[in-house]
């Protein structure tokens, strides 16, 4: 009907059917003059309205006039006016409507580019795609007319019409002229140019010219450099302004806002309304999210309208749906263009059949086939760049979105959210929706597919297309069926590898227990059942997804057979055609892509739908409401509080609470435990709920000192400025008054050191002062100090309050609110408030309180005792650390001061305090995939890789069967053949399940031989070791690369061999079927490996540093939450969010040219392929007289698919490449530093060695390792059999260098130690360790049964573990317990208090009764009577033991045989406590002096 509509308009036919056997073919003239020319016209004016709404939204400076501005009008103006001379010319001499109507519209459509050009200058578009596709199309569709008019008056010798050829030859060198203009880009610079600001390259994309734009040339320069050396941060580019965290999130936060704000006010009217009608409160300001969706479930204003929860989604569609639905039209042309090549291979078997057609026609064809593949490579790799953009468009702003929002969440709503989960928002969920948005397209894409890959079947096939695909139903369920019980069995899983993680936790907090009571092998079989248990998931998880796999194998198989079974039976054998065949085949193959992608995006879809929902929710968390505390200017008055309710929850922990704060006061907060001191300073920086309409005043800046110190992974010097300006001489005089300046000398790099994660190498005290420090600097106005000094020792804690809190104090001058349980400084603040459950009981001076007889004298005479206690206790704390601070808890600590300055002085080491971590660079080394291939077994690699080449050799043997079956039909039995085909497709399927069986054997095995030997090395190393790798590095071994080597390298290994033989596979048909395309492999082949190897090296190296650039986000994340309050009471949460978003911005940095790379290569891989199917199409239509169509249809089937093969095989090389690395990081812990042999056979002592317990040093000294100065230097002494021995010094004496050295933690030795006249050092580990015994500073209970914490290896009976609780005082406890001995210890033995886990080391030592005991500091940390009941066991139960004790309490080792006093790694005296005593002018005189012994 609309071919008749158009001949009409031409007054001529608009096919000829007789043309392709012409000797010269051509379109008719009316073809030529009608859809030639219409086609790229209806393209423009369809697209121009989504292209100018496009414009409207991009904000980007306003382009000058230039001369490619100029030209481009001038071009287009002088084919305006050739176009409407051409039309005038024809009314005068034609008289169909055809030769007014084209002409017409062309013009409308010049005079539409026009204003195009104007327009996308206003709105600074450089280069335009829309002008290109016109321009484009309009060459390409005349090109046709370009031959037909040099046929029609040079071969055909047509009567010339000069007129015309005038008019046709301008038009299309304008044309021409206009789409060389398009290539341009307004103001393109040779040299990118540079940020001003930062000095760094601006992304060239938006400056290049579009052709270089549209094939990512511009990419070119920085994958050459990463082939010439590694590439660095300088190589990249500054992302752009609009793709900046910043920019992105503001736009998401005012969409966010403005849907969530109303909903908010609505719910706060609701509950209003609730607190009025005497309903439970909901308290003032906005309420728990989570808890208004329980409570009102539906809010009703304005009549019956209901309040909708605001939807993320929306807001996320809001901003981002303009990029997305342009990337969807992309996506809807490729999904045409996918049906391109069926349709054309079709054409190809008729010509091939018909040998009375033209050669021009297959030439034609081929041509066709190419440009169809060739737009479809750049369409595709366009939209996935464009989605990528998006994806990583919305991961970035909601990571910040969710960030922002956790720095305004009120303290009650961050109770309810983990700072895990609040992590897993961003590091889960946010990267799901990113990551998800790449594929969503699939969910409409995949149904299009299916419906045009059925309707075309249809044509072919008829009702055996139905019958073949609905075959699909029966695999659906199967594999949702299989998709559950993976899911349920992943997280059983998963929890196993959860315990095997907590489990390496707890060994790395415990390592040295481990290695002092010699439990590794204990522990390493404790990991080692648990992993069993994980791997008997994972091989069922395998054995699911090889069943799964099959059935995606087996399902094309299937279908082939039914339908072609189907069409068999329901037609002729004559009718079974290579056309039939190979169409079909074509077609079955673009099924199997959306019927296998389709499940797996509803899944993701649905995993999605909960992240959005978490995000949601978590956005509409209740926040601080600033308007709750005022900063209004009150002369003389810093802190005014009137009938306020304040507290944690609904419920009030102060009640009209009413209190001035006068400036410049020290105001003294005290009251028992519990009584919210606390609380008031949280209250007053608007931590807690508001709960009525009470007033907070407070005028001027706040700084905050809180009970925990808050301390960043940053240098001591920028914890303290926290975003000041640096004044150095203020610095010096803060660093002075918070007594740093000693510290700072014994740290190895000064204020430049490098502080670890939440300040792991710093003493409680250091970390208190740092964040003193801090609030001094801070130059506030108003100061909470939150019991500063509680951590640190007494003198210290005078010091800091003489020079900074107190009255003649660095502060003295500043308002200072003082909470403190140290009564010796309430005498001299201004006034002390007493508090008692939330309410201030008394308030006034010091004098005045006590004189009262009240709540305050009562505070005092109950704390009188402790305070006795408590001085006598810091006393002695003092005598072993008299200098201004605690040494860093590093192994660098335990050396003496003066040795640490000295090694300054000659080479500044320990900036960094942990040893970096080593970042592979180049290719993966040879000796790391021999690694693998040997853990891999090579038998079973050798017999994998044969049955899956056998499994390849039988598909293409079906494939070549069906194509020798399809060319004899007519004289061919249906049934036999039909047998045989379906025969060779089930061997097919036989082979490749035995294969991937044997894989999984092959990778299990590999995966549990990598943790097994890499847990033992660890087990095995040295102290040394873990004192410089942090634990996460190791936890991440045991996590995320153990997880590659089950998971990532075996997919990408089977991925990587399923690629290589499908194209090898398909180059050896193509070459059977035509040889002389193996003229053309050569160049094609070179070309790849060239594109491959100069690809891979820049990917590795991006993939490397994008990896690393994600770190930092989740540690300041994770840091911030940790430290939220003091942000927030400094008013720093613009400059963190600033950090986040920079960090964020880091990563983006290596994201954008990773994915533009992975573009680039794509894109040139897929070229590559094309090549391939063109050869394969041109050679066929060479050879068209000595080939049967059946093999051509078998070549071109299997070429068409090789552009996505030969992409996704080097896609997988590079995630080989990359995933390898982890066996590279696994293989680096195989092989650390080792401690010596557990048991040495030949020095093996006796089993009841040691008899008598003497131990004997002879010239000892060691040292931490082998830079550092000694430890202990030349000790020379005896201790007798049970003897008793106190040992006592100051810090880095090297009291704990001594213990380490029996137990030979420490071997960089000189001299001997020997235990009853046997040389530890020649004797195995073990065989040493077993026979001593120590009860350490810090109890160490690690998760699992009380009977494994006390005996690990089992050997003891059960009455031996109940004497040893009784006689620790542990038996009653023990047995009130659910369980008894098999009652399970939490992680850390967080379920029994310091005392009880104290008692069980002591169990734990009474267990073993060994003859040697050593006790360090073993009472340090828990209360006297705990202690006095340890002595009381040890006298009696170890009487017949040597005994060592490590002192902080001088009086628990008055009644030892003999005292050591160490100073300087030297013995200074060693004698009774009674001859120490004599000596008045001995180091134990003046300790015991000081402790009050004496």
């Amino acid at each position: 009907m609309f071919d008749k509509a158009i001949e009409s308009l031409c007054g001529s036919p608009l096919w000829d059917n007789e043309t392709i056997y012409s000797e010269y073919p051509d379109f008719t003239e009316c073809f030529q003059r009608t859809y030639l020319i219409w086609a790229p016209c209806i393209v423009l004016w369809l697209v121009a309205p989504l292209w100018f709404y496009m414009l409207t939204r991009q904000r980007t400076e306003k382009l000058t006039i230039s001369w490619l501005f100029i030209t481009k009008n001038i071009t287009i103006c002088c084919i305006l006016l050739v176009e409407i001379y051409h039309l005038i010319f024809n009314l005068t001499n034609h008289s169909e409507p055809i030769f007014f109507v084209s002409p017409t519209l062309l013009a409308m459509s010049y005079i539409l580019s026009l204003a195009l050009v104007h327009f996308e200058r206003i709105r600074g578009l450089r280069s335009s795609t829309l002008q290109f596709v016109f321009w484009g199309l309009l060459a390409l569709t005349n090109l046709i007319t370009v031959r037909s008019k040099i046929l029609k008056y040079y071969l055909k010798a047509t009567d010339l019409n000069l007129t015309e050829i005038i008019i046709f030859n301008l038009f299309y060198i304008l044309v021409w002229s206009n789409l060389i203009l398009t290539l341009f880009s307004q103001s393109n610079k040779k040299n990118f140019p540079v940020d001003d600001v930062t000095g760094q390259k601006i992304l060239p994309e938006n400056y290049v010219s579009l052709l270089s734009r549209l094939s990512f040339w511009w990419i070119n320069n920085l994958i050459l450099t990463g082939y010439k050396r590694d590439l660095t941060r300088e190589d990249l580019w500054k992302i752009d302004d609009t793709e900046s965290s910043f920019h992105l999130t503001n736009k998401l936060e005012i969409a966010w806002n403005k849907a969530s704000k109303k909903y908010i006010r609505e719910l706060n009217n609701k509950a209003d309304e609730t607190i009025r009608s005497g309903n439970k409160s909901y308290g003032n300001g906005t309420v728990d999210e989570e808890q208004k969706l329980t409570e009102t479930p539906q809010v009703k204003i304005k009549g019956e309208k209901k309040v909708k929860k605001p939807s993320f989604t929306l807001c996320l569609c809001r901003v981002y749906a303009g990029k997305f639905l342009a990337g969807s039209f992309i996506k809807l042309i490729q999904d045409i263009l996918l049906f391109v090549g069926p349709v054309i291979l079709d054409k190809l078997l008729n010509f091939i059949k018909d040998k009375d057609q033209n050669v021009t026609v297959g030439f034609f064809y081929t041509a066709l086939l190419f440009l169809s593949a060739f737009i479809q490579s750049f369409v595709l790799q366009h939209y996935f760049h464009r989605m990528f953009i998006v994806g990583s468009r919305i991961k970035t702003s909601t990571t910040n979105l969710v960030y922002k929002k956790s720095l305004r969440l009120l303290t009650s709503a961050r109770k309810s959210t983990t700072v895990g989960e609040m992590t897993n928002l961003i590091a889960v969920n946010a990267q799901m929706i990113g990551d998800l948005t790449t594929y969503l397209n699939i969910i409409w894409s995949a149904p299009f597919q299916i419906t045009v890959a059925m309707y075309m079947l249809w044509q072919y096939l008829g009702v055996a297309a139905i019958i073949g695909v609905s075959t699909i139903l029966i695999f659906i369920p199967l594999n949702i069926v299989i998709g559950n019980m993976t899911k349920k069995i992943q997280l059983t899983k998963l929890k196993q590898q959860d315990s095997r993680i907590k489990m390496m936790n707890e060994i790395l907090s415990g390592i040295k227990i481990l290695k002092f009571y010699g439990w590794e092998l204990s522990f390493k079989d404790i990991v080692g059942s648990i992993r069993s248990k994980e791997l008997k998931y994972l091989k069922q998880m395998g054995l699911l997804s090889i069943s799964s796999s099959f059935l995606f194998v087996c399902a094309p198989l299937v279908i082939t057979v039914v339908s072609f079974g189907a069409f068999l039976v329901l037609n002729d054998s004559d009718k079974f055609t290579a056309n039939v065949v190979f169409v079909s085949l074509s077609l079955f193959n673009i099924l199997r892509f959306p019927l296998t992608v389709l499940p797996g995006i509803i899944s993701a879809l649905i995993s999605a739908k909960v992240s959005l929902t978490r995000i949601s929710a978590f956005l509409l968390k209740e926040e601080i409401d600033e308007s709750d505390i005022s900063n209004i200017d009150t002369p003389g008055i810093a802190i005014k509080t009137e009938n306020v309710d304040l507290g944690w929850d609904l419920s009030p922990l102060f009640k009209d609470l009413n209190l001035e704060i006068k400036k410049g006061k020290l105001i003294a907060v005290v009251g028992s435990v519990g009584s919210g001191k606390s609380s008031l300073l949280s209250g007053l920086l608007g931590e807690m709920n508001k709960l009525n309409d009470g007033k907070i005043n407070i005028n001027g800046q706040t700084a905050y000192v809180p009970q925990q110190a808050w301390i960043q992974n940053e240098t001591v010097k920028n914890n303290i400025l926290f975003g000041s300006p640096y004044d150095e001489k203020f610095y010096n005089q803060v660093l002075k008054s918070c007594a740093m300046l000693t510290d700072l000398k014994i740290m190895p790099a000064g204020d430049s050191t490098e502080i670890g994660e939440k300040g792991i190498n710093l003493s409680g005290g250091q970390k208190q002062r740092i964040s003193l420090a801090r609030s001094v600097y801070s130059n506030a106005d108003i100061y909470m100090l939150d019991d500063p000094l509680s951590a640190v020792d007494s003198h210290v804690g005078k010091h800091i309050f003489d020079q900074v809190i107190g009255p003649k104090g660095f502060l003295k001058d500043k308002t200072r609110i003082f909470v403190t349980n140290s009564l010796g400084f309430l005498p001299q603040v201004d006034e002390i408030i007493v508090l008692e459950n939330g309410m201030i009981v008394e308030q006034g001076q010091f004098e005045d309180l006590k004189s009262r007889n009240g709540s305050f004298y009562h505070f005092i005479q109950s704390h009188l005792n402790d305070k006795v206690a408590e001085e006598k206790i810091e006393e002695e704390i003092i005598l072993d650390d008299n200098l201004d601070s605690v040494v860093p808890k590093s192994p660098e600590s335990k050396i003496p001061s003066q040795s640490v300055r000295s090694l300054n002085k000659e080479k500044k080491v320990g900036e960094k305090l942990t040893v970096k971590e080593k970042i592979e660079t180049g290719t993966v080394k040879l000796s790391v995939l021999k690694e693998y291939i040997r853990v891999c077994r090579i038998p079973r690699l050798v017999g994998f890789m044969a049955l899956f080449c056998l499994s390849n050799i039988a598909s293409v043997g079906s494939n070549v069967y069906l194509s020798y079956w399809s060319n004899n039909a007519e004289n061919s039995e249906k049934l036999s053949q039909f047998t045989i085909f379906a025969s060779i497709g089930l061997t097919q399927n036989v082979l490749t399940i035995c294969a991937d069986i044997l894989y999984l054997h092959m990778t299990y095995s590999a995966a549990k031989s990598l943790h097994n030997v890499m847990l033992f090395s660890i087990l095995r190393s040295t102290m040394e070791f873990f004192e410089s790798t942090p634990s996460g590095r190791i936890i991440n071994r045991f996590s995320k690369d153990i997880d590659a080597a089950e998971r990532a390298i075996p997919e990408s290994l089977k991925s990587l061999c399923r690629c290589l033989f499908h194209v090898l596979f398909t180059v050896l048909v193509i070459a059977s079927s035509t040889p002389l395309f193996l003229v053309s492999l050569i160049p094609i082949i070179i070309i790849y490996i060239f594109a491959q190897r100069y690809f891979v090296a820049s990917m590795r190296q991006l993939k490397r540093m994008e990896s690393a650039s994600k770190s930092p986000i989740f540690s300041h994340f994770s840091e911030t939450l940790t430290g939220v309050t003091t942000i927030r009471a400094y008013n720093s949460q613009n400059r963190f969010i600033k950090i986040m978003q920079n960090h964020v911005d880091e990563n983006l940095l290596f994201f954008f040219p990773n994915n533009i790379s992975n573009r680039w290569l794509a894109l040139r891989l897929e070229l590559i392929g094309n090549l391939i199917t063109v050869f394969a199409s041109f050679f066929a239509v060479l050879a068209r007289n000595s080939i049967s169509s059946g093999l051509v249809g078998l070549s071109i089937t299997y070429s068409l698919n090789v552009s996505q093969t030969l992409n996704w095989l080097v896609r997988m090389s590079a995630d080989f490449e990359t995933n390898i690395t982890s066996v590279e990081r696994i293989k680096e812990y195989c092989e650390t530093p080792h401690e010596a042999e557990y048991q040495i056979e030949e020095t093996k002592p006796s089993a009841n060695w040691p008899q008598n317990g003497e131990v004997k040093f002879e010239n000892y000294s060691v040292k931490y390792r082998e830079v550092l100065d000694n430890v202990l230097k030349n000790i020379n002494l005896v201790i007798n059999p049970a003897e008793k021995i106190g040992i006592v010094g100051r810090t880095g004496a090297g009291k704990s260098s001594l213990t380490l050295s029996l137990f030979r933690i420490l071997e960089n030795s000189t001299g001997t130690i020997l235990i009853d006249d046997v040389n530890i050092k020649k004797i195995g580990l073990h065989d040493l360790r077993h026979k001593l015994t120590i009860i350490p500073q810090d109890p160490i209970i690690f998760s699992g049964t009380i009977r494994m914490n006390l005996d690990p290896f089992g050997e003891k009976k059960d009455d031996d573990l109940w004497k040893a609780l009784d006689l620790a005082g542990l038996k009653d406890f023990v047995y009130g317990l659910e369980n008894k001995l098999d009652y399970e210890c939490a992680e850390g033995g967080e379920n029994f208090s310091v005392g009880q886990r104290q008692l069980i080391c002591l169990a734990r030592a009474l267990l073993r009764k060994t003859k040697i005991l050593i006790l360090d500091e073993a009472t340090a940390s828990i209360d006297h009577q705990t202690d006095k009941q340890i002595q009381i066991t040890i006298r009696k139960e170890f009487v017949d033991c040597t005994v060592l004790t490590i002192a902080h309490r001088l009086n628990t080792i008055m009644d030892s045989s003999r005292i050591m006093v160490l100073d300087q790694g030297k013995i200074v005296e060693f004698d009774s406590p009674q001859s120490l005593l004599k000596n008045k002018n001995g180091f134990f005189y003046l300790m015991a002096k000081d402790a009050g012994l004496v």
